[in-house]
Parts: structure tokens; C-alpha cells; sequence
């Protein structure tokens, strides 16, 4: 561990790099609008001295309008008037117990609202009075963390957030992103200009990127020395190695499965689905290729958050990641039932069907496709499967017929998939009224059984994109088994 003497002078470093990003984010606009006057100063004062505008104070005039313009202020997002209801102190007591002590013990004197949030991770804001006292601390825990993590290594993540909140990062926080934001839409509007304008502040964004990211790596790997010190090096680590090794098959799971199912208006047993999405076994591709562009993001300086090599490292020398097996601390929102409970209350607007894994893709999938196509062109009853082979040699074509309402903004790939989707679940359709009954795992790929033929709409829109399709084998799933060509 550090000592006290060994600290000083890194928080001392952090300080003064902290310090240097404000000073960007100043001088950022002091060069910007210097560049504005200055351009703008050629044509004033060729009009003021010599009574007449000539070409080149045409030329600084234009730039100085075009960057004037690109430094324009841009309208804040809405903010949405729904607020999610914090967790019941009742249902909740055990958890607001962990947080009220880390708090104490940080010297942070507020009332605490936890939220359930959907990513596997967590946040700590504070609302403050005018006196800049904080009145009301808001903090948010992945649902995901509960079903994977031991109550110490959750508690090592809530410090962790603590330790951003103590420091004060918080503040910076919205310096560096307010400056990155301007940085940006400037490069954007200036992009291609004829006065090459951007190239400077490509340059000075670049500088700024490199700068505040590593301020931001300094931040990570303070929180993550507080939480040690709460909670144990070897509860942060597992923490960490957990959290990294969860947080892509989670997205993966919520993008895929779970949300589509809320979509559909389905109640699905949430944990339950995320152990099946986790065991081995050949994911869909879709899936596979969303978790691989997750775990294979390459470390830069740009970086705002150190590798997990580096901080399973920092944590305790000379160790490498280990992913330790996962956990749970369910017991703090009084169980998996409650937990589940707590996160479906969010969705209180709607009504949710009570459903479970096993029956969501006969209960809820194909019902609604048999519904989507009902009465269209492509009901089933009238557009038989084997009208697939026509149909895939130009699925491009269906645009015009598939269209939805209104303006379409979608690219031509854009239009591609969006047409392939309706043909994968036209297929679905078709098989359910032929007397097939689809079955789903979550991660893998919907099948649809009859008897003893079994068929995945996916792989038989990709054989009839590919011209590996006859008409008979498709009638032949339209009547009895069918024999491949």
C-alpha cells in the first residue's frame, strides 16, 4: 500500500493536471473568440482606412461569420418531467443501510434516494442548496451488479463513486465534457471549410482529449485506492474483474433479449434469463459480434478509465485479472423476487403479461407475429413460405411495400435490414401457421419445431438470400417433413 508521503505528491500532479483543463477549457474560448475579432478586425479596418473593402477582407469577413457560427451556443437536450420513484426504504433497508454508512464515514451529511438503473454500473450526484450545501444525494446501482456481486464488492463500487463524489471530480466533470462538446461541434461545422479553420482546432481538441483523459485515468485510480481502503484490495479487485468481465454480455442480454421482451409488453424473469444468456453454448451472431466489439477495445491515451490491467495492478502489485467467480447481494432489496419487483415498478405505465422463458416464444413472439402480418399483404394465409425464393432474389425492392409511415431518414443498408427483419418474422409467421412452435434460449437462435423437422427462420432467409432455396423444399415445409436439395 502507499503511504501517506507517496500520495501527496500524485494528488499534487492530479491537482495541477486538473488545474491545466480548466485553463484549456478558458483558453479554449479566449483563442476562439481572439480568432473571431481578428478576422473580423481585416475588413473593419479596411473600410475604416482605406474606404473600401477589398478581397481579402472579404475572405476574413466570410471566416470570421463561419466561425462566429460554428462557437454558436446550442440548445440543452429537454429534460424529461417523468421522475423515477426512488427504492422504498422498506423494501430497500438493507441497502440504504451500505450507502448511508459509506457516507457517514466520508463526512457526507445529506438524505440518500437509490435508483435502480439498467447498465452494470453506478453514479453518485448531488443536489445542492444555494449555499452550495448538498441537500439530497442521488445515487444509482446496476441492476446487474446485485445478481453478480458479493455485498462488499458492491460496497467497494458505491465507495468507488464516493471517492469521485469526495474529490470533487464531479465539478470537473462537467468542464471537461462542456469543452469536449464545443471542441467538437466546431471541428463539425468547420470541417471541409475553405480557410481550413478546423485543422487548429482538430489540434488543440486532440491536445485537450489527451490531457483531460489523463486527468481522468489519475481520478479512476484515487476512487479506486478509497474503495480498497473501505473494503479490502481483494473485494475491489474481484469487483473490478467482475464488472468488466459482466458489463458486455449484459448490454448484450438487455440490447437483445430482455428489452425486446418489455418491448413486446413481456414480464420476464430477469435473472433467471441473464444465467441461461451466460452459459456456454453458440450465441446468435448478432450477439456474439455485439460481445466481441465490447471486450476488444484497444487501450489509448485517450482513455478515460484506466485498462483493468492497470487497476487490478494499482490495487495490488504484480497481480494480473483473475475473474473470480460471481456472487450476489440480492438479500438487500430482500431477495431476487423483490429485486425484480422493484426494477418492473419502473415500467408501472404499462402493463406487463406475466410470462417466463420457456413460454415467451410461443406466448408472446409468434402471437404477435401472427398479428403483425393478419390482414396484410403478407398474411400467411394468403402469401404462402415458398413466394420466399421470389422474394429474396430482390429484397431491396420490398422497401416501397414495407415502408413505415412518414419520412424515412434510413440509409440504403439501413433500409436493407429494416426490410430483412419483416421477411425473418414473415417467415416466423408462416412456420406458426403451418403448425410449427418456435422455442427460444436466450442468446441463441429462435427454432421452430413440427413433429420432427425443425427449422430456424435466420438460417432460411440467409439460404434464400444465398439462392440455395427451391420452391419444393419450402412447400415441403409447408406440408410434411422436408428433405433438403
Amino acid at each position: 500500500m502507499k503511504t501517506d508521503h507517496q500520495r501527496k505528491p500524485q494528488q499534487t500532479n492530479l491537482t495541477r493536471r486538473a488545474g491545466l483543463v480548466v485553463a484549456l477549457w478558458l483558453g479554449f474560448w479566449i483563442l476562439a473568440l481572439g480568432l473571431v475579432i481578428g478576422l473580423a478586425w481585416v475588413p473593419l479596418t479596411q473600410i475604416n482606412h482605406r474606404s473600401s473593402l477589398q478581397f481579402s477582407g472579404i475572405v476574413a469577413g466570410i471566416a470570421a461569420l463561419t466561425l462566429a457560427y460554428s462557437l454558436r451556443p446550442r440548445s440543452k437536450e429537454k429534460k424529461s418531467n417523468t421522475t423515477v420513484k426512488p427504492l422504498s426504504r422498506q423494501t430497500a433497508a438493507p441497502l440504504y443501510a451500505l450507502v448511508e454508512r459509506i457516507a457517514r464515514e466520508l463526512k457526507v451529511d445529506a438524505p440518500v434516494h437509490i435508483h435502480l438503473i439498467g447498465v452494470a454500473s453506478a453514479f453518485i450526484s448531488g443536489k445542492k442548496n444555494w449555499r452550495g450545501k448538498i441537500k439530497e444525494l442521488e445515487v444509482g446501482l446496476g441492476l446487474p451488479l446485485l445478481g453478480t456481486l458479493s455485498e462488499a464488492e458492491l460496497g467497494s463500487v458505491i465507495a468507488h463513486e464516493f471517492g469521485h463524489f469526495v474529490a470533487g471530480d464531479l465539478s470537473l466533470g462537467p468542464w471537461v465534457y462542456r469543452t469536449r462538446t464545443a471542441i467538437a461541434y466546431t471541428v463539425t461545422d468547420l470541417d471541409d471549410s475553405m480557410f481550413f479553420l478546423d485543422v487548429f482546432f482538430r489540434y488543440y481538441g486532440k491536445w485537450f482529449l489527451k490531457l483531460s483523459a489523463a486527468v481522468s485515468r489519475g481520478q479512476e485510480f484515487a476512487a479506486d485506492a478509497l474503495a480498497a481502503k473501505k473494503f479490502g484490495p481483494a473485494a475491489t479487485r474481484s469487483a473490478l474483474e467482475k464488472v468488466h468481465l459482466i458489463s458486455p454480455m449484459w448490454s448484450s442480454y438487455l440490447d437483445y433479449e430482455l428489452g425486446p421482451a418489455l418491448n413486446r409488453g413481456a414480464r420476464m424473469p430477469i435473472f433467471e434469463g441473464f444465467r441461461r444468456f451466460c452459459k456456454p453454448g453458440v450465441k446468435r451472431a448478432d450477439i456474439q459480434a455485439a460481445i466481441n466489439y465490447a471486450e476488444s477495445h484497444a487501450t489509448s491515451e485517450f482513455d478515460t478509465h484506466p485498462s483493468l490491467e492497470e487497476r487490478v495492478a494499482a490495487i495490488v502489485p504484480g497481480a494480473r485479472p483473475s475473474f473470480p467467480p460471481l456472487s450476489q447481494c440480492l438479500h438487500l432489496l430482500g431477495g431476487e423476487e423483490e429485486t425484480e419487483n422493484a426494477w418492473y415498478a419502473l415500467f408501472e405505465k404499462e402493463k406487463l403479461q406475466q410470462c417466463d422463458w420457456d413460454r415467451y416464444a410461443t406466448e408472446v413472439l409468434q402471437q404477435q407475429n401472427m398479428q403483425r402480418f393478419a390482414g396484410s399483404w403478407m398474411d400467411p394465409q394468403t402469401l404462402p413460405l415458398n413466394e420466399l425464393v421470389k422474394m429474396a432474389t430482390d429484397p431491396n425492392g420490398l422497401w416501397e411495400r414495407l415502408r413505415p409511415e412518414g419520412i424515412s431518414f434510413l440509409s440504403p443498408m439501413g433500409k436493407r435490414f429494416y426490410v430483412l427483419e419483416i421477411m425473418e418474422s414473415w417467415i416466423t409467421a408462416c412456420l406458426t401457421h403451418y403448425g410449427y412452435k418456435a422455442s427460444l434460449i436466450p442468446g441463441q437462435t429462435l427454432t421452430m419445431t413440427r413433429s420432427d423437422t425443425w427449422v430456424i427462420p435466420s438460417e432460411l432467409l440467409q439460404a434464400a438470400l444465398q439462392s440455395k432455396l427451391t420452391v419444393a423444399y419450402l412447400i415441403g415445409l409447408q406440408t410434411e417433413t422436408a428433405t433438403p436439395d
